[in-house]
């Protein structure tokens, strides 16, 4: 009998161990998207001072430069970066699909017909709270709370409350993301410390009202910062296991900060390069690169804060923090962008790891956005999904456990469009320039 409980006691001891390493008892990870987030942009940037959390997530954490996907469309690629699935498979292959008599509409989750890793969790009794994530109206009946990427249409002023509840799950907590919102279109610019690009565009002797994104710029930038206030929010609400939250700031400022680069003629060289000969020599780029990541740099401090905060947040619960993007930027023969031509690879986008017992300053090479979702898995210890197409990236980890696979199956789902807020994606998608 004696014998028996010291066995036990060894065994409860030790538990927490992996591979040598200790992890910990209950596993929480954070996870960041930064929609377009690219290295090109950072590393310049971190170079010359600026970025502090930026450079200790690639210093302290595992990082890569991740690969992603054709096409380079957001709504696709976050839906594979939930599922890691390819878009053959989870459904989702567009911004937007025919419906009955030619009408188009955009793509909801409706039409997903895989499980998202917070669906996944669900099965497994854990909780999430999810922010913001592309393509997540109707909501999930998840354990836990999330707010769609709908409820982003509540800047808009003739929205009725009545259709915008629905975008939240559980709708009890409408009310609490309610209060997330901010109108005050100068306050919010400051607290986040971005430039009015539209003034910017005016004293270039620019129409901002004719200039695709820029001309929807005071709905992107309250959009954010509703984002930002939920995040902080619902952080204070509860104790989850996983915690998603996505930005799109990086994506929306790439698209249109090259007008912004003050050396004109070097944007001329570089294009009249990549138009005649499809490639652009190296030390141009890193040239051109490093000119539009000063243009790029109060969006990127702005990230970097909210980095910090949320390093900050994983060190206290001993939690795994993961920040991702779904495609970084190149210069195409218009300029900058991540829909490029064929003869372009699909820009490489971030990807960053800290946490127990993971590799500090370790560079992962070819990871994906297939390997998301499997290395989530991984780091709770669950089953793989077993047609996953990607892998858990276990060389950013120091420990090591025994993969399980097992197939997993869309349960629940709501199916569900709504006119009034399709409508709203759309003047999204036509102001960014995609439809």
């Amino acid at each position: 009998m004696r014998k028996i409980l010291v066995f036990l006691v060894l065994t409860f001891l030790f538990l927490p161990f992996c591979g040598g390493k200790r992890v910990p008892n209950r596993i929480k990870v954070i996870l960041l998207g930064f929609d377009g987030a690219d290295w090109d942009f950072i590393e310049p940037l971190m170079e010359e001072g600026y970025l502090p959390h930026f450079r200790k997530l690639r210093e302290e954490g595992a990082w890569a430069r991740l690969r992603s996907m054709k096409p380079t469309l957001s709504a696709v690629i976050w839906t594979t970066i939930a599922t890691g699935k390819r878009m053959e498979k989870h459904g989702i292959v567009d911004w937007l699909y025919v419906k009955k008599h030619g009408i188009k509409v955009p793509y909801n989750s409706s039409e997903r017909r895989e499980p998202a890793i917070w669906e996944i969790l669900t099965e497994y009794n854990k909780t999430s709270a999810v922010i913001n994530w592309f393509v997540t109206f109707p909501p999930d009946h998840i354990k836990g709370i999330m707010v769609s990427s709908a409820m982003r249409d509540y800047v808009f002023p003739r929205k009725k409350k009545k259709l915008l509840r629905q975008a939240v799950y559980p709708p009890r907590y409408f009310p609490l993301i309610e209060k997330c919102m901010v109108w005050n279109f100068q306050a919010a610019l400051r607290e986040m410390g971005i430039p009015d690009y539209r003034k910017m565009a005016r004293e270039m002797g620019r129409d901002p009202s004719k200039l695709p994104i820029i001309s929807s710029f005071r709905v992107f930038v309250l959009m954010e910062k509703f984002t930002e206030n939920v995040g902080e929010v619902l952080w204070k609400k509860g104790d989850y296991d996983l915690f998603a939250l996505y930005f799109r700031w990086p994506d929306v400022t790439t698209h249109f900060a090259g007008m912004f680069i003050k050396d004109r003629e070097l944007v001329r060289r570089a294009l009249e390069q990549v138009r005649t000969r499809h490639k652009l020599d190296p030390d141009l780029r890193r040239r051109l690169d490093r000119e539009d990541a000063h243009v790029l740099l109060p969006v990127y401090r702005y990230l970097d804060r909210i980095l910090g905060r949320y390093i900050e947040r994983a060190e206290e619960k001993g939690a795994y923090l993961i920040v991702l993007s779904d495609h970084g930027f190149d210069l195409g023969p218009n300029g900058y962008n991540h829909e490029l031509p064929d003869w372009m690879e699909p820009p490489l986008g971030i990807l960053g790891i800290m946490g127990p017992g993971v590799k500090k300053g370790y560079e992962l090479k070819d990871a994906t956005v297939y390997d998301i979702a499997p290395t989530l898995l991984y780091l709770f210890n669950l089953p793989i999904g077993r047609d996953m197409d990607g892998k858990p990236l276990m060389g950013a980890f120091k420990f090591s456990r025994k993969l399980r696979y097992r197939r997993y199956y869309r349960r629940k789902f709501i199916k569900k469009h709504i006119k009034e807020l399709d409508q709203d994606t759309l003047k999204e998608l036509k102001s960014l320039g995609y439809i």
